[in-house]
């Protein structure tokens, strides 16, 4: 057996399917495993269109990613459909990989080397409904409390009845939190969206004098694990009500920045600064936000968490061990909480 003929068989004997094919779409080459998908003997897929097999709703999508290849970066991953021959349409996984180019840069030949994740694609789609149906039912659960609430407080002196609120505002944060942990399926959010959905009370009660900035958050991009996303929405909720009753946000010219940075050791150290709101004293006892901001942080996340009463502004500064976070990306991201903090 010469060289050739065991390199041949090495690729028949791939369980990957593997296609070679040109800029426009001939095969020059399919294995045995490819062939199986299709159904056709080998040789005879030689000479015909690869996007013959491709659903047609998807090229767009496949050769908008492979005009993306260049000499300097010429692989790329797609996930795409792919027809079978039983007229079947399978979810399939390429590695394509761009094996010559021309004097422009182009692509001419392709590589790609596939294999069959239709199995994986249903399970997903299991996952996501059972999540959707997970966060329906907690959300009915959550609004059954609020309606006791309400039901077992009802007639109360005035009070009484702003706790009831205060204690409805709080089940509409959990709400949040778990409404954008199902939106990445209870893998965690972006710190900046948990920044921002814990402040969702102050959507419309921050706009300043001639719409000057209220409030601003920025820091490096960094994923908040499932386990603490609930508790920083929770804690980033009280520090809002907070500042809208009797801090920054209490007025017409105050400010909060929230600023968060990432470690040497991985740790998120995130700050909260308010400026420009009535002068601050300390409080007489610790009251329910104080607790809870400590409970969350160092109890439940094994953090650390320092809240001062400076006289020109509440400053609180919270840090989070590596293990709730994602690696950060190196480039920070910036925006204006303002307009629509939700």
């Amino acid at each position: 057996m010469t060289e050739a003929d065991i390199l041949r068989d090495i690729l028949d004997t791939q369980l990957d399917m593997l296609c070679r094919f040109t800029a426009d779409g001939t095969i020059l080459f399919a294995n045995t495993a490819y062939a199986r998908m299709m159904e056709s003997p080998r040789a005879a897929l030689t000479g015909r269109n690869v996007w013959k097999f491709i659903p047609t709703s998807e090229h767009a999508t496949i050769q908008r990613e492979m005009a993306l290849l260049t000499p300097e970066n010429p692989s790329r991953t797609i996930e795409n459909r792919l027809e079978a021959a039983d007229g079947s349409v399978r979810w399939t996984l390429w590695r394509n990989h761009a094996l010559e180019f021309d004097a422009q840069g182009r692509w001419q030949v392709m590589q790609s080397t596939g294999i069959d994740i239709t199995e994986r694609k249903i399970l997903e789609d299991r996952l996501r409904l059972l999540i959707e149906e997970l966060n329906h039912r907690v959300k009915n659960s959550l609004m059954v409390v609020q309606a006791m609430a309400w039901q077992s407080f009802r007639g109360i002196e005035q009070p009484a009845a702003a706790a009831v609120e205060n204690f409805t505002a709080r089940l509409h944060a959990l709400a949040a939190a778990h409404t954008i942990l199902s939106r990445g399926q209870w893998a965690g959010a972006p710190l900046a969206d948990v920044v921002r959905q814990g402040l969702t009370i102050c959507a419309g009660s921050v706009q300043g004098d001639g719409g000057a900035q209220r409030l601003s958050l920025g820091g490096p991009d960094v994923t908040v694990g499932a386990a603490a996303t609930v508790s920083l929405v929770m804690v980033l909720h009280e520090l809002a009500t907070n500042a809208i009753k009797y801090g920054a946000l209490s007025n017409a010219e105050g400010t909060v920045t929230i600023a968060w940075e990432v470690g040497d050791d991985g740790a998120v150290a995130l700050e909260w600064r308010e400026q420009g709101g009535p002068p601050v004293a300390p409080p007489a006892r610790s009251g329910f936000g104080s607790r809870l901001i400590r409970d969350a942080i160092t109890r439940q996340l094994s953090g650390e968490a320092q809240i001062d009463h400076a006289p020109d502004g509440v400053v609180v500064r919270l840090v989070l061990p590596a293990q709730h976070f994602e690696a950060p990306a190196i480039a920070p991201i910036w925006s204006d909480a303002t307009k629509d903090p939700a």
